[in-house]
This record gives C-alpha cells, structure tokens and sequence, in this order.
C-alpha cells in the first residue's frame, strides 16, 4: 500500500493534508465490501490476504496519528517555554491555540478509527465467517 503523500512534520502541522494523508490509508477500509464480493471468499487466501492489507493499514494509522500528536506535544512544549520567558507574546500565544486545536481534531481521528474499523470487521467477519479477527480487535 503506497500513500502519495509521505508522513512528514508538514502532514502534521497541516490539518487538510493530515486529512488527506488519513483518507488514502483508509482506501483499503473503503473499499472493503466492493472487494469482498468480487473476490471469493471461500478461498481462505483472500481472507488473509485482505486481513493482511487491513493490518497494515491499521499499522499505519495508528503509526501516523501517535507520531504527529508526538510532534505536536513536543513543538507545544517549546512554545509554552517560550511564553513563560514572555508572558505577553501574543503570537505565541496565538500560535499556542491553534495549534492545541489542530492536536484535539488530530486527537480526534482516533475516534474515527474505531468507527471505521468496527464497520470494516463487521463487513469482513459477515464474508469470511471463518477467519480469526481476534489480532484487530
């Protein structure tokens, strides 16, 4: 799975390209009931071929969202030192709050990921009854 766009402080620090950045990696959860039914799931390597790609995807997105709230949390605490040596710095200040609201819609995607998930294993559990799940859950 390739993303066109790689994880980078500037995907971070933007939140349409984060946005952007989240929906190519989610493809594979998108597609999900179009490719279950055009592939035969009593062939059991289809299931775990899928179950492999929705591993990794999940991998990534987890990766992708600790690695910017990380970013983030370490880019907040500089700045909050530096309001400390400044109390009146208003661009700081400025900078502080937008920045804390990027980090909550950041934070919030986790949120997303559990709703994209349960819909994607109840999909994949309803086409390949037989297939352990157990990993992603």
């Amino acid at each position: 799975m390739s993303t066109k766009r790689e994880l980078s402080p500037s995907v971070c620090f933007n939140f349409s390209f984060f946005k952007d950045f989240m929906k190519e990696l989610r493809r594979v959860d998108d597609n999900v009931i179009n490719r279950l039914n055009s592939a035969s799931t009593q062939v059991d390597g289809n299931c775990s071929e899928f179950f492999k790609q929705m591993s990794e995807a999940y991998a990534k997105r987890d990766e992708a969202i600790d690695y910017c709230l990380k970013l983030m949390d370490e880019d907040l605490a500089k700045k909050s030192k530096k309001l400390q040596e400044d109390p009146d710095d208003f661009e700081v200040k400025n900078s502080i709050f937008t920045q804390e609201s990027m980090r909550q819609s950041i934070s919030n995607e986790r949120f997303v990921e559990e709703i994209v998930r349960e819909r994607t294993l109840q999909v994949f559990k309803n086409k390949c009854r037989a297939f352990d799940t157990s990993s992603l859950e």
